[in-house]
């Protein structure tokens, strides 16, 4: 066993302080303990090894620190860095020593106080620069809080900072009701995503590693909400407990939403709602078309009970109006000269219908006469003239019914009746945070 290394003077010193009585307060007796107690030496002034399983060195303190240690040497650089109290492992194998433990029953095992720079910091070249862990099920692995009254954009409770390659956070969570992170805030957004503004990245990546997993819950007090499962696709649109609201954000493009079908040109869906059992009930799909199983509603305005002081405050219900198949109308009025007339199409309205379809006139003679019929159609009009070769001179009104260019569906169609898995609200219990189906 390598002997304590302990200098002469510190024996004499103790000698003398234990004759004395601890007197030493002044004299030379003081001077010598002083001059006893310090040194100038690149190793250390004093050094107790310990080669059994107990403490080289150990203070008790019934009201006051233990052991304090000082340095007051002027650091400028973390490898030319010195400590008030310095620890080391030099064990050479294993990763269960500590080069530093703190440990307390009641307070913090390690307490790390500074007035200008990091209070606590951990630097591994290999490893975890600082590891946290707790036992009770409200404790926190590490916890981080900022106190201070103002707000500044750079701080926060905990920093966390991933480098050139590394992300700057690794969230696992075990327990299937555990979450691998849990933001709250009590006034202000609980989660905020921000890219500089030369990085590509997306603000929020989502990555399932499963098909039971779903990429994105959101849910609101009521329970209502909606998920993204792990093949991309929304689900449980429960959102009739409370409104859904989609703002367009302010730029070059502002709509509120877009839907894109599966493929192009192939009638592939875009929209559909269900009902509660998993009938849909409505589809627009990627080629503009439009399916509803109930009626079509238009807001319409009016004068006695939906205008108060100049401001509407109701409307009435118009239905608008279907068809056995799909066409296009045009109405107005012409005058009959001598029990003829001939009518030219609206050039706007011409170029809308199918020229190669026959397409229906429908007159009404605006006064006295023998009658009216449509005596030819062509692309460019049609012609009117009176029953029984008359030659009155009356207004008349007409009304033509033509197919839609472009549209080649059938009259009547049968459809096939979409059913899709009812969709069931999931819900927040907020009490773990975890997911309930």
């Amino acid at each position: 066993m390598r002997p304590a290394r302990v200098s002469w003077p510190i024996i004499v010193v103790v000698a003398i302080a234990a004759s004395l009585g601890g007197a030493v307060c002044a004299g030379p007796a003081r001077a010598l303990i002083e001059g006893a107690m310090s040194c100038s030496l690149s190793t250390p002034c004093l050094e107790w090894d310990n080669s059994s399983s107990g403490d080289a060195i150990k203070g008790v303190s019934t009201k006051g620190n233990a052991l304090h240690g000082q340095t007051k040497f002027k650091s400028a650089g973390k490898t030319s860095g010195k400590s008030g109290v310095l620890g080391e492992d030099l064990s050479t194998s294993g990763n269960l020593d500590s080069g530093v433990l703190g440990s307390s029953t009641n307070g913090a095992g390690v307490t790390g106080i500074s007035s200008t720079y990091n209070a606590v910091q951990g630097l591994s070249a290999g490893s975890t620069g600082v590891y946290g862990q707790t036992g009770a099920a409200a404790g926190f692995g590490a916890a981080g809080r900022n106190t201070s009254s103002t707000h500044d954009d750079n701080g926060a409770g905990v920093l966390a900072d991933g480098g050139p390659q590394d992300d700057a956070i690794h969230a696992f969570a075990n327990g299937s009701g555990a979450n691998a992170i849990y933001a709250f805030s009590a006034s202000g957004l609980s989660f905020v995503g921000n890219q500089g503004a030369g990085d590509q990245s997306a603000e929020l990546l989502l990555q399932g590693n499963g098909t039971s997993h779903d990429l994105f819950d959101a849910f609101g007090d009521g329970g209502a909400g909606f998920n993204l499962n792990s093949s991309g696709s929304v689900r449980d649109l429960s959102i009739s407990q409370v409104p859904a609201t989609f703002v367009a954000a302010p730029g070059n493009r502002n709509e509120a939403m877009d839907l894109y079908g599966g493929s192009t040109g192939n009638a592939s869906a875009g929209f559909v709602l269900f009902d509660s059992s998993g009938n849909a009930q409505a589809i627009l799909d990627d080629e503009g078309n439009a399916y509803i199983n109930g009626l079509l509603y238009s807001s319409g305005s009016c004068h006695a009970g939906c205008l108060v002081g100049n401001k509407r405050v109701a409307s009435v219900g118009e239905f608008g109006a279907v068809g056995t198949e799909p066409t296009i109308e045009d109405n107005g009025e012409a005058q009959l000269a001598e029990g003829r007339a001939y009518v030219k199409l609206d050039p706007q309205f011409a170029n809308v219908i199918d020229q190669t379809s026959q397409y229906l006139v429908s007159v009404t003679p605006e006064g006295d006469c023998r009658g009216l019929y449509v005596a030819d159609r062509s692309s460019d009009g049609f012609t009117v003239r009176e029953l029984g070769g008359g030659r009155a001179n009356v207004a008349f009104e007409y009304r033509i019914v033509a197919k839609r260019f472009g549209v080649h569906a059938s009259r009547l169609p049968f459809m096939t009746v979409h059913h899709g898995a009812k969709p069931h609200i999931t819900r927040r219990n907020v009490s773990n945070g975890a997911i309930e189906r």
